[in-house]
């Protein structure tokens, strides 16, 4: 498979006709493409047997996103199950991204393929139209992509869906563009002149500067080296936003994610300087330091570089003042971009692709040399304009004209000046206070304030104003942060007492000491250090009165001398709390909390706290209805250890969207604890510690902490653990759990456990179950679980199992796991009944099986590479299902006589069984791929011995004959003969219900005999001309006719078959008619049968609810169809002879109506008040509706290639009509085949 060149479409849409063509596909559709999204869906169906397409695979690799929409019907399409494996395999390889739209399903069923899903799946396989190894690649692709976060739409309205979806994808498509992929051509001769400066090989420690004026692409350049260089180095780290920052913060951040661990806080440049040192001496580390503006940074970040960090480290600087790397020997500017490379950076910010549309070329180019340019500027401005029409284009760069080229900030400036006033207030905010924050937390204070946050930052996105990084952070431009801040003191006339915004200390202080002007400020922040002394009255924040963000940094004070800082007597004086006040940030400022009576009514957010420790239950901690009117506390609390927790409390009072370690310690808690609800939103939590909880007894409902790694039970008398312990992907089994002596059940399904210890306490454990646990290796319970009845491994790594005493093993179940041998051990297992494998890499099954007395169930189902079965198997005088499906067996042993179910499908060439033995057999399926087989063979003289049968499948490609005596077997109910050269067909077992056929030779066959079939599926006999004997199949219910290219006829005239409800007709070629009253008849499809002229009887469409037909190009008329009261959806396509329908006045249900490429048809008759789509396309004779004004619930309507109705759409009386139709150009690919 070849990588995709360069994108046709951006959006691949996957669905299902009959379930969502007409609905959410279709709403989705129409939304991406007003939205300027180039969105791609099918418009064919599959023919039987046959691959999709290269040009639908090159359409779903050339796509950014994929969409499936899984709805119930989803997997029961071959289609969209290998539309599926394509978007997976290019997600895969190249990181394209799939959106999966979970419609009316859970993701549970298409994960598992449980449900529908599960039915469908089994469908195709019981069909044998696709290879075993098609239909695991369809199962693989399902549970991958049903493993995808995605999007669940059940009760929810249509139109907010898809404007969700349309805005995600926006998103989605920019962050794609706004990589540093995009610059990469331009950039490579930049990297590779860095690279070699730099000496990508070297042990010696380098330090390379990147200098330039702002906006010219440093940062971008620095990001690409960085990810070049950072397979190379196990300590990196990209220190961002260094103006801004506090040197002993940078140098806190530095040792912390050089060393992976959070570092106590330096309170001095040289102490940090000397932590650096001693820490980070001997380490080989990756540097990134951006934005550098003084050479005091440097000087306490890296020093003299090769002293402070070990052999081979690599340090890059980015910085707008050269004068900053006067000391660094390997220095790089950066200018401009050429004039090409800036046109293409544009195109992609303005249009998404590579260049601009032919009529936008001189305006682009005209763009590119305003700009000046600059990557920033390009970014914006082409952000700025994309989707505008040519006059927002013309006008706008005349304004940007006028501005010198020198002012970058000015011209972005347009870009603010075109958002609404509350996406302004966002983008000022985070310009002056939260570059770096978390945008989760943010959002609180900004929906509190009414700026509709989640809105507006999607716009602000859109336009290129800021991004939001790895962990939620909020992320500007440096240029663009400068232009914020400008914008708020142009906005107070550079006075400092009318700003909105103080981010500045000093500023703050002296705002604060004003009489004046301070009602103006809303947001402000102060940063102390361990020397300040200042003094605030109870006027000064009195005054404060739209104040509604205050942030207090202290990182450097003494909390156990806490006194001497006068803010903190703001708390014990209660001195008054501005009124708007949302957010009060004091890190590191307070670890006891102030008494009782604080009341801050409107505060959402008291941030910063990373840490609360406390034994026993303090009496100087606030009530909880302290923390009921201060809601929404703690929001930064990673850990919270809390010893003898009473059960009183509940944790109501905490935030745990951050908490990482929970520490209950000797707790009284119990299992109906109030508080194991509250902990349910501890998302991220990954330690819970429950050492000597002796009052708990199982175990909380872990289903919403999937993150947990760790779980300590340690002395807790457990006696049972909760079933939602499967969803830990990333747990590891404590050894403590050898405590667990009173536990049954365990269930640890799906999660990331590597082993399983030697647990020998567990001596009353009946159940263990690891499904679905992939990185599950080792096991080391040899001998331990004496009283283990049941043990689940399938979907893990194990290669081997230590069997020991297993004597009470009941189940085993290895399936999918990488067993390559089952020991003989095994026989020990005296009491086991049921033995699941479908291992692939299995090649036999032991001989010791045959001492498994007691098995009943052997499953080696899917053991592609099984080759030998012992032949002690036959000593099993209690099994009764073995299952040998998709193997390579070349012999069968003889079976015991117990059989009453029986799998075989070998692909290797093997001589036919002898089962006349299996006298209690009820199901056979006999799958015997060779092509020679039955030349070699004998024949299947035994079959009609088996009498006991009920279900019988013969899958065989050179099967000539069938015995005749199969017609002694009188309780068989279902019949399949998949075979490709049956000569003749005897006489069948009258008590059939189900029956296909596949590859028969005969011309005709008469069935009539066969009075309780209700189900008939006749498919790929290419000589049959006739069915004999239909009209006497009186209990018929489905009849299914596929492929048959010399039928002539269907049905005598006097067929009157009182229960068949459905008929499929695929590719008949020759069949002329289909004749009889079928009155029960609800499903009729035909397609692709160019000689039929007529339809069943009209009587036959009186309950009709689902009508199909397409390809019949001699048929003229459907009668019938005026009294259809049922019928729901129409489909009629590809009928170039039909000329009128009946009158549809009567069809009072009729919801859908589609007309495709019927160039006779010239109107549409009746009053159609229930329809809610139409589409009509190709039919160049239509010239009007009866009664246009009907169309009452009319929710979409598609119109194309119709000249004369398009004539008439334009008159008076079709003015609400028209207003629904599609653009004619779409339409092209918005008509597929509805059902």
């Amino acid at each position: 498979m070849e990588k995709p060149t360069e994108s046709g479409y951006e959006v691949f849409l996957s669905f299902r006709g009959p379930d969502t063509r007409l609905d959410i596909a279709d709403y989705l559709y129409n939304s991406l493409i007003h939205a300027g999204i180039r969105a791609y869906r099918d418009n064919e169906e599959l023919p039987i047997g046959e691959e999709i397409g290269p040009e639908l695979v090159q359409a779903i690799k050339q796509s950014e996103i994929s969409i499936p929409i899984l709805s119930k019907g989803y997997a029961a399409s071959p289609w969209c199950l290998m539309e599926l494996v394509q978007m997976v395999e290019c997600k895969e390889k190249w990181g394209r991204k799939i959106m999966p739209v979970f419609y009316n399903v859970a993701p549970s069923e298409v994960r598992y393929q449980t449900g529908s899903y599960g039915e469908a799946i089994n469908l195709h396989i019981n069909k044998r139209r696709y290879t075993d190894e098609t239909i695991q690649n369809w199962k693989v692709a399902l549970s991958k992509v049903g493993a995808l976060r995605g999007w669940e739409l059940k009760e929810r309205g249509k139109g907010e869906f898809t404007e969700e979806v349309v805005r995600k994808i926006l998103i989605e498509l920019k962050k794609n563009y706004l990589a540093v992929s995009n610059c990469l051509v331009e950039m490579d001769d930049q990297v590779d002149q860095i690279m070699e400066k730099i000496g990508e090989q070297t042990t010696g420690t380098k330090i390379v500067g990147i200098y330039g004026m702002g906006g010219v692409g440093k940062t971008t350049l620095a990001t690409i080296i960085y990810n070049k260089l950072s397979a190379d180095f196990d300590n990196c780290c990209f220190l961002t936003n260094i103006r801004e920052t506090k040197i002993e913060s940078l140098q806190n951040q530095l040792i912390s994610k050089v060393l992976r661990m959070e570092w106590p806080s330096i309170n001095s440049i040289n102490e940090g300087i000397t932590e650096i040192k001693k820490r980070l001496s001997s380490k080989k580390v990756l540097l990134v330091l951006d934005d550098v503006d003084q050479n005091t940074q440097l000087e306490a970040l890296v020093g003299q570089g090769e002293c402070w960090f070990g052999r081979g480290s690599k340090v890059i600087i980015t910085t707008r003042n050269e004068e900053v790397l006067k000391d660094v020997n390997l220095k790089h500017e950066l200018t401009e971009m050429d004039f090409n490379h800036s046109l293409l950076l544009f195109s992609k910010h303005a249009f998404r692709r590579d260049h601009p549309p032919a009529e936008y070329i001189p305006l682009s180019e005209k763009a590119v040399e305003i700009c000046g340019r600059l990557p920033l500027a390009l970014e914006i401005i082409g952000s700025f304009l994309a989707g505008k029409d040519r006059k927002f284009w013309v006008d706008s760069l005349e304004r940007l004209k006028t501005i010198p080229n020198k002012k970058v900030k000015s011209k972005l400036n347009i870009s603010f000046e075109a958002l609404e006033p509350q996406e302004k207030e966002i983008f000022l905010d985070v310009c002056c206070f939260f570059v770096g924050f978390d945008v989760r937390i943010v959002t609180y204070m900004w929906d509190s304030c009414k700026f509709f946050p989640e809105y507006s930052l999607e716009v602000l996105k859109q336009m290129s104003l800021i991004k939001i990084v790895e962990g939620n952070r909020l992320w500007v431009h440096d240029q663009l942060r400068d232009l914020g801040r400008d914008i708020i003191r142009e906005r107070a006339d550079f006075k400092l007492e009318k700003q909105s915004r103080v981010w500045n200390h000093d500023e703050a202080i002296d705002v604060l000491k004003r009489k004046e002007g301070t009602e103006n400020v809303e947001a402000i922040c102060l940063k102390f250090d361990h020397q300040s002394q200042c003094f605030f009255k109870k006027e000064e924040f009195a005054r404060l009165s739209n104040l509604r963000f205050l942030r207090v940094e202290c990182g450097d004070l003494d909390t156990n001398n806490i006194q001497h800082f006068s803010l903190t007597n703001w708390f014990r004086r209660n001195l008054p709390i501005p009124p708007n006040l949302r957010w009060l940030s004091l890190p590191n400022f307070i670890q006891h909390f102030p008494s009782t009576n604080l009341f801050l009514r409107n505060l959402l957010i008291l941030s910063e706290l990373k840490w609360l420790s406390w034994h026993r239950f303090i009496q100087y901690f606030p009530s909880t209805n302290w923390f009921r009117r201060n809601v929404l506390i703690l929001q930064n609390l990673r850990y919270l250890s809390w010893h003898e927790f009473p059960l009183f409390y509940q944790l109501t009072a905490f935030s745990h969207m951050k908490l990482v370690i929970l520490d209950l310690s000797r707790s009284k808690i119990t299992d109906n604890w109030e508080g194991w609800n509250h902990l349910k939103m501890a998302k991220n939590l990954k330690v819970l510690n429950l050492t000597e909880c002796r009052n708990l007894r199982g175990t909380p409902d872990f289903s919403s902490q999937e993150n947990l790694e760790q779980l300590i039970l340690r002395g807790c008398p457990l006696v049972q653990i909760d079933r939602s312990i499967g969803k830990l992907k990333h747990l590891t089994l404590p050894d403590e759990m050898d405590e667990l002596e009173a536990l049954t059940e365990l269930l640890v399904d799906s999660t990331s456990i590597t082993n399983i210890p030697e647990w020998k306490g567990m001596k009353k454990l009946k159940t263990l179950s690891a499904v679905a646990c992939r990185s599950l290796s080792v096991c080391n319970f040899s001998g331990c679980l004496t009283s283990l009845l049941t043990l689940s491994l399938d979907n893990t790594r194990i290669t081997e199992l230590p069997f020991g005493n297993f004597g009470s093993l009941v189940e085993l179940n290895l399936s999918n796991s990488s067993i390559r041998e089952l020991p003989d051990s095994i026989g020990k297992m005296k009491n086991l009944r049921v033995l699941r494998m479908h291992c692939t890499h299995l090649r036999k099954l032991p001989s010791a099986l045959g001492m498994l007395e007691k098995l009943e169930e052997i499953d080696a189902g899917n053991c592609r590479n099984l080759e030998e079965i012992p032949s002690e198997i036959g000593r099993l005088t209690f099994l009764r299902i073995l299952r040998l499906s998709d193997t390579i067996i070349s012999e069968v042993p003889k079976l015991p006589e117990s059989l009453t179910n029986l799998y075989i499908t070998t692909r290797s060439e093997m001589r036919l069984p002898d089962l006349s033995n299996l006298l209690i057999l009820r199901v056979l399926e006999l799958g015997l791929m060779s092509g020679t087989l039955f030349h070699t063979a004998p024949s299947l003289h035994w079959i009609g011995g088996l009498r006991k049968l009920e279900s019988l499948m013969l899958c065989c490609h050179s099967l000539a004959t069938l015995p005749s005596d199969v017609n002694l077997l009188s309780k068989l109910r279902k019949l399949d003969l998949l075979v490709d050269k049956l000569e003749c067909l005897p006489r069948l077992p009258q008590n059939l219900s189900h029956f296909r056929i596949f590859g028969l030779m005969e011309k005709s066959i008469d069935l009539s005999y066969l009075e309780k079939l209700s189900k008939l599926e006749v498919n790929n006999c290419e000589q049959l001309i006739e069915i004999q004997g239909l009209e006497h199949l009186k209990n018929l219910k489905y009849l299914d006719i596929e492929s048959l290219p010399s039928l002539v006829k269907l049905f005598p005239d006097s067929t009157n078959l009182k229960k068949l409800t459905g008929i499929w007709i695929l590719n008949c070629p020759k069949l002329v008619e289909v004749r009889g009253q079928l009155e029960s008849l609800e499903i009729l499809y035909i397609m692709s049968c160019e000689s039929l002229e007529k339809l069943p009887d009209p009587l036959s469409f009186k309950n009709i609810e689902q009508v199909l037909i397409s390809g019949c190009w001699k048929l003229e008329e459907i009668q019938g169809l005026e009294d259809s009261e049922y019928l729901k959806y129409l489909n009629l396509r590809n009928l170039p002879s039909l000329v009128k329908l009946p009158d549809l006045t009567n069809c009072k249900k009729l919801e859908l109506l589609n007309l495709v490429n019927c160039p006779g048809l010239v109107e549409i008759q009746g009053r159609l008040e229930s329809l809610e789509r139409l589409s009509i396309y190709h039919c160049g004779s239509l010239q009007k509706l009866s009664d246009p004004s009907s169309f009452k619930n009319l929710a979409s309507f598609y119109i194309g290639e119709s000249e004369k109705f398009e004539e008439t759409l334009e008159s008076e009386e079709y003015r609400d009509l028209k207003k629904l139709a599609r653009p004619t150009k779409e339409i092209g690919r918005a008509i597929r085949c509805a059902m």
